[in-house]
């Protein structure tokens, strides 16, 4: 079976509590960095945990076509990152080949 590679990020909720209004506004530009990697072909797909588990409080996963290294650089440069609002647990994750497919590229279908 050939096997697809990426890097898994986990995002968990930061240290610093951030009043709603610059929560707000750091999220918007967390969005919009990961549309902008999107749009890169870095970042496959992402997400969020609406409401995380307490035994593993994740808030959100993305995942990249990059490097382990080069994530954690690209993630370096999230403004909501940056202030403390998340923090990340990066892994490798495997998987059958094309079973992650980008939302650019539908499944495909078979007539009945």
């Amino acid at each position: 079976m050939e096997l697809d590679s990426y890097t898994l990020v986990l995002f968990k909720a930061g240290p610093k509590k951030l009043d709603p209004e610059t929560e707000r506004e750091l999220r918007a530009k967390h969005i919009a960095a990961a549309i902008q990697r999107r749009e890169e072909g870095h970042l496959l797909l992402a997400g969020a945990v609406p409401e995380p588990a307490a035994g593993l409080p994740v808030t959100g996963v993305a995942f990249f076509r990059t490097s382990a290294e080069e994530t954690r650089e690209l993630l370096a440069t999230d403004p909501a990152g940056q202030a403390g609002l998340f923090e990340t647990e990066i892994v490798t994750f495997v998987c059958q080949k094309g079973s992650l497919l980008s939302q650019s590229e539908p499944p495909s279908t078979t007539s009945p």
